[in-house]
């Protein structure tokens, strides 16, 4: 919920907790991992997992990454996205696909710094829920 405020998105806790549930349930779907320290949850990324054409193959979307503000630049996130990906091989994912907010030059760096590349492409969407 913090990671969504942050992002000026609205989200009832209810729905939210329902899905991520859904997620963690069923392996096809894909997975949440934490990070955790000092006895609590530091951060979080949910990985949804879809059949590609393109990469011909499973293919891990990291949906979200997310790190408390007094965690941040201590290695968490790294240590989350290099979890993910050992976790992605492990389970035949050919990939794994992401976005980074055009703000969000620390996550771009993350990204790149772990062997990630920038596509040239623009993403869009279209609401379908009311």
């Amino acid at each position: 919920m913090e990671q969504l405020r942050e992002h000026g998105v609205e989200a009832a806790a209810e729905p939210l907790t329902r899905l991520l549930e859904r997620v963690v349930a069923d392996d096809e779907r894909g997975f949440v991992q934490l990070a955790r320290a000092e006895g609590r949850v530091v951060g979080v990324a949910h990985v949804a997992t879809i059949l590609s054409v393109e990469h011909v193959g499973p293919v891990a979307w990291l949906e979200e990454l997310y790190v408390t503000p007094d965690w941040r630049q201590q290695g968490v996130g790294t240590a989350l996205v290099t979890a993910i990906l050992a976790r992605a091989r492990a389970a035949g994912i050919v990939a794994v696909d992401l976005e980074v907010d055009a703000s969000h030059y620390r996550a771009a760096s993350l990204y790149q710094r772990l062997g990630f590349r920038r596509l040239e492409r623009s993403r869009w969407v279209k609401n379908l829920g009311g």
